[in-house]
C-alpha cells in the first residue's frame, strides 16, 4: 500500500464529473497552496491516488462509473489516514450521510462557499497532520519499548542463567542436568516435526524447567535418603515456583506452560496440577521424557547412574502412564543417535 511522504503533505486530490465545478475548487485549492491533481471519475482517482497519494480527497458523489460512495470506501479502506471531503446536491442527503459512515470526514452541498471550503481544507490537513504525528510518536515509543523490553529480556536470562547454574553447583549430582535435559528435548523435538517456533519454545523452556528449585533448601535436593511427605510436598512445588520466576518476563504460554507441566503425568497423577493426556502441554511432554532420562542416567545422592538401556525401558514400560506413548517410541530411536557421555551413562 502506498504511503503519505513528506512532500506530498499540502497536496490533495479533486473529483469532479463536472468540468467547471472541477475547475473552480482546483482553482480555489491551488490559491490556498495546495498542489492538486484532478480526476472527473471514481476510477480515475483512484488510479491517481496510486500513483500518488494525498492527505486530502475531496469528491462529488454523483459520477459516471462507480460512483463517490465506492471512492470513499476504497480510499478509507486503502488509505485510512487520508482525510475525504464529500461535495454532493442538495436532494443528496441520504447518500452524503452513507459517505460519513463509510468514513468521509465531511461534506457540502453545492454550490460551494469557498470560504467554507477553504475552512475544510485546513481543518481536514491539520487533522491529518496531528494523526500523523502521533502516528509517529506512536511508532517511535514502540520502538524504544521494544528495545528497552530487548535489554531488560537480555539481563533477566543472563540472571536466569547464573541462577540456573547456581542450582545445579548446589548439587554436584545434576551439574549440566538443564543443558543436557535441553539437548535430549530438541532431539526429540525435531524427530516430531515441531517448527522453529516451538523449538526455540523448547530449548528455552527445557533450559529453566528447574530454576524453581532454587527455593527448596540445599539439604533436601542432597539428601541421600527417602524424603519425608513435607520434603516430597515442598519438592513439588518446584514447577510453579519455576513458572513463576520466569513469568514477568517470558509471556509464551506455551514456555510457561511446558516449565509448570514438565512433572504431569498422562494417567493424571503427577504434579501440580494432576493435568492428563493432551491437557498436558506437548512441549511439557516432551520435556518430560527428556528429563526422566537425564535424571536415570546420571548419578545422584540416593542411587547410582542407571545404563543408557535401561533407563529407556523403563521409559517404554511409563509409556501411556507417565509419558506419551509416541514421544516415547520417537525418543528410543532418536538416543541411539546421542553419543554416550562416560559422565552420565554407564
Amino acid at each position: 500500500m502506498p504511503v503519505l511522504k513528506e512532500t506530498a503533505t499540502k497536496t490533495v486530490t479533486v473529483v469532479d464529473d463536472e468540468p467547471v465545478a472541477l475547475d473552480v475548487l482546483v482553482r480555489a485549492a491551488r490559491s490556498w497552496q495546495y498542489e492538486c491533481q484532478a480526476a472527473s471519475t471514481a476510477e480515475q482517482a483512484l488510479r491517481l491516488m496510486e500513483r500518488r497519494p494525498t492527505p486530502i480527497v475531496v469528491t462529488d458523489l454523483r459520477m459516471p462509473g462507480r460512483g463517490g460512495i465506492w471512492l470513499v470506501r476504497e480510499i478509507q479502506r486503502r488509505w485510512p489516514q487520508t482525510g475525504i471531503i464529500v461535495v454532493t446536491a442538495g436532494d443528496d442527503d441520504e447518500a452524503a450521510m452513507e459517505c460519513l459512515n463509510a468514513g468521509a470526514d465531511r461534506y457540502f452541498l453545492k454550490p460551494i462557499k469557498l470560504e467554507e471550503f477553504h475552512h475544510a481544507l485546513e481543518t481536514t490537513l491539520h487533522t491529518y497532520l496531528l494523526e500523523r504525528e502521533r502516528e509517529c510518536y506512536r511508532h517511535q515509543l514502540e520502538r524504544t519499548v521494544h528495545r528497552q523490553t530487548k535489554r531488560i529480556r537480555r539481563n533477566f536470562l543472563s540472571t536466569i542463567d547464573s541462577l540456573v547454574r547456581t542450582v545445579e553447583e548446589r548439587d554436584p549430582y545434576t551439574a549440566g542436568h538443564s543443558l543436557r535435559v535441553r539437548d535430549y528435548a530438541l532431539r526429540l523435538a525435531r524427530a516430531l516435526g515441531l517448527e522453529r517456533k516451538q523449538l526455540s519454545q523448547v530449548s528455552l523452556a527445557a533450559k529453566l524447567h528447574d530454576i524453581g528449585k532454587f527455593g527448596i533448601p540445599e539439604v533436601i535436593l542432597n539428601k541421600p535418603g527417602p524424603l519425608t511427605r513435607a520434603e516430597e510436598s515442598l519438592i513439588r512445588e518446584h514447577p510453579a515456583i519455576s513458572e513463576r520466576i520466569v513469568a514477568p518476563i517470558i509471556r509464551s504460554k506455551e514456555v510457561l506452560a511446558a516449565i509448570r507441566g514438565h512433572h504431569e503425568r498422562i494417567d493424571g497423577t503427577g504434579y501440580p496440577d494432576g493435568r492428563t493426556g493432551n491437557s498436558i502441554s506437548k512441549l511439557a511432554r516432551i520435556i518430560t521424557i527428556a528429563d526422566c532420562f537425564d535424571a536415570m542416567t546420571s548419578t545422584r545422592a540416593y542411587r547410582a547412574a542407571l545404563p543408557r538401556q535401561q533407563a529407556l525401558e523403563y521409559l517404554c514400560q511409563g509409556a501411556g502412564a507417565q509419558f506419551e506413548p509416541e514421544f516415547v517410541q520417537v525418543f528410543v530411536q532418536v538416543a541411539s543417535e546421542i553419543p554416550p557421555e562416560p559422565e552420565t551413562w554407564n
